[in-house]
């Protein structure tokens, strides 16, 4: 049509504003548009989350991973944000609830509106934002912070994942306030828990005016086994039943703190009010009873968190890796707020500064807030007390001072002191 010019001249009359003008030849049109397309694909940094759209989206979600009904509006609102992209889109939930699909989809379809759309995950985004201040690369900092910040869609996955130092925050913290301030759209998406994001991020990202947030709810399932922690072994194996309050080879003494100690951990598993703490010698049976609890409470359908606190210290000291999976903060919280926590060996651990400081923490927190929680311990409460289970007035180690204090309060804790021969003996 065009002979190979590109171009064609507007047919209009004299006077008109079309008249001298000229338009792109189809050839050259259908040219530009694979181009466009092309060039905005690449921009987008999708790569494979190429093939993650709105067509191939399951509407209810994965049913076994996501409550349908948050995820059924969240599916919405974000088909609505694309055709009217204004403000800021906050995803939010477990990870597996469907957020990255929704939220590559929601690129995807910027793309095939023939709208540019920046998608990049925060980690990755500090690697590259790490090589370039290493000088690993020809780009500077500043360069790659530019081209987020002004990207005129921009998603942003995985925030706050993975280990967050002060450097990482402020870096996030310049790109979301520049776009806060601009009114830019951005979606963002998250699976770390609200309270665990740093302050001025968390106040940007839930601003009641600029941010409509969608929080995508797990699906509901009745707790069991495989969410306390509890190692099977000894879920199979102890219970109240499998429990002999005779000991061996107990003194009519010894038996009657068995008898009593059984009756106790009943009543609690059938009302957990309070706190439990069993104290005494190894192989005493302070864990098998602790346990017993734990599956009274698992049968019926209630949360329980056990933990055997050398191992908890091990696993909140791995958070600080930079390789760690879990946030300290996330794993912190899941065990200071459990519904029923087991503490199975407090005082086992190897003592420090630290690990007294997060036991502290820990003992404070559900003491002041009164949470069901049994602990099993070695231990004992006071320096001058003998140690009960040798019978041969030999002192153990106590608790700190602090810890030994909530410990002792009556009015929140039972105490149920065992004196019996190791039964393993």
């Amino acid at each position: 049509m065009c002979g190979g010019r590109r171009w064609i001249a507007v047919e209009a009359e004299l006077g008109t504003p079309e008249f001298g003008s000229v338009t792109p030849c189809e050839c050259q049109e259908r040219v530009w548009g694979a181009n466009v397309g092309a060039s905005l694909r690449r921009y987008s940094q999708l790569g494979s989350l190429e093939r993650l759209t709105f067509a191939n989206l399951e509407e209810r979600g994965r049913v076994e991973q996501v409550e349908s009904a948050s995820f059924r509006a969240a599916a919405d609102a974000a088909r609505a944000f694309v055709s009217d992209p204004q403000g800021w889109f906050v995803l939010l939930g477990p990870s597996g609830t469907g957020k990255t699909h929704l939220a590559a989809a929601m690129a995807n379809q910027f793309v095939e509106n023939e709208k540019a759309a920046l998608y990049i995950s925060v980690p990755e985004l500090l690697d590259h934002l790490r090589a370039a201040f290493d000088g690993e690369n020809d780009v500077t900092p500043d360069s790659i912070i530019s081209q987020v910040v002004m990207a005129p869609v921009l998603v942003l996955d995985d925030i706050g994942v993975g280990t967050m130092t002060s450097w990482a925050n402020e870096k996030v913290d310049r790109i979301l306030s520049y776009r806060f301030n601009s009114r830019a759209p951005t979606i963002m998406v998250t699976s770390v828990d609200e309270a665990a994001l740093d302050e001025r991020i968390r106040t940007r990202m839930f601003d009641m005016i600029l941010s409509q947030v969608h929080r995508l709810e797990p699906a509901r399932h009745t707790p069991g086994l495989e969410d306390s922690g509890l190692p099977k072994a000894l879920f199979d194996s102890m219970t109240f039943g499998q429990f002999s309050p005779r000991g061996r080879s107990a003194s009519p003494t010894d038996q009657d703190s068995l008898r009593f100690s059984l009756d106790a951990c009943k009543a609690f598993a059938d009302d957990p009010q309070g706190w439990l703490l069993l104290m005494g010698g190894t192989g005493t049976g302070k864990t098998h009873l602790s346990v017993a609890i734990a599956r009274e409470r698992i049968a019926l359908g209630e949360s329980v968190l056990f933990r055997f606190v050398p191992d908890l210290l091990d696993h909140l000291r791995r958070a600080y890796a930079p390789d760690s999976t879990v946030s300290y903060d996330v794993l912190f919280d899941q065990v200071k707020t459990a519904d029923l926590l087991i503490l199975d060996d407090l005082g086992g651990e190897s003592s420090s500064p630290w690990a007294e400081e997060k036991l502290y923490q820990l003992i404070v927190y559900r003491h002041n807030n009164r949470l069901p929680t049994v602990i099993t311990t070695r231990l004992l409460l006071d320096s001058d007390s003998p140690n009960s289970s040798s019978g041969r007035g030999r002192r153990q180690t106590t608790f700190t001072d602090a810890i030994a204090s909530r410990l002792k309060d009556q009015r929140v804790v039972t105490i149920l002191p065992i004196s019996a021969p190791d039964y393993r003996e």
